[in-house]
């Protein structure tokens, strides 16, 4: 099924749950009130939340994608005079870090556990030789 059958589907699934809605509003007497409900009342029930149902999963749907969209932001090392966002990920002392929430500047990765969360301990920082010497 495409996504177009589901709109429409989804459509003809929200009349329905309106037009059965309209129905269940109307006044009633205090009889008809106590009498039990009619199996055309559960089915109207029911389809009501079917329908709302199927709109919320519609909506998530949306969201998961648009955030599946989205993949990782790597920002190479971290810069104390930059502000990150949620979600960022950075390399600070060899380790990845991924933000948690907005962070400010200065707040550097370890130092603060509610801004950054560790994503992978990496060993001592590589120290590089200077440019012409030979490695021992």
């Amino acid at each position: 099924m495409t996504d177009k059958d589901d709109d429409g589907q989804l459509a003809l699934i929200a009349a329905r749950a309106e037009e059965i809605k309209a129905g269940l509003d109307a006044r009633y007497t205090k009889e008809e009130l106590e009498r039990s409900l009619s199996r055309r009342s559960v089915h109207a029930l029911i389809a009501a939340t079917t329908a709302s149902t199927a709109a919320k999963l519609k909506a998530l749907s949306a969201r998961v994608e648009a955030l599946e969209e989205g993949g990782i932001k790597y920002l190479g090392n971290y810069q104390r005079a930059c502000c990150y966002a949620k979600g960022d990920a950075i390399t600070h002392s060899g380790s990845l870090w991924i933000a948690l929430k907005a962070v400010p500047e200065g707040s550097a990765p370890g130092n603060d556990p509610a801004c950054w969360q560790l994503a992978a301990k990496g060993d001592k920082p590589v120290k590089r030789a200077p440019a012409g010497s030979t490695p021992a």
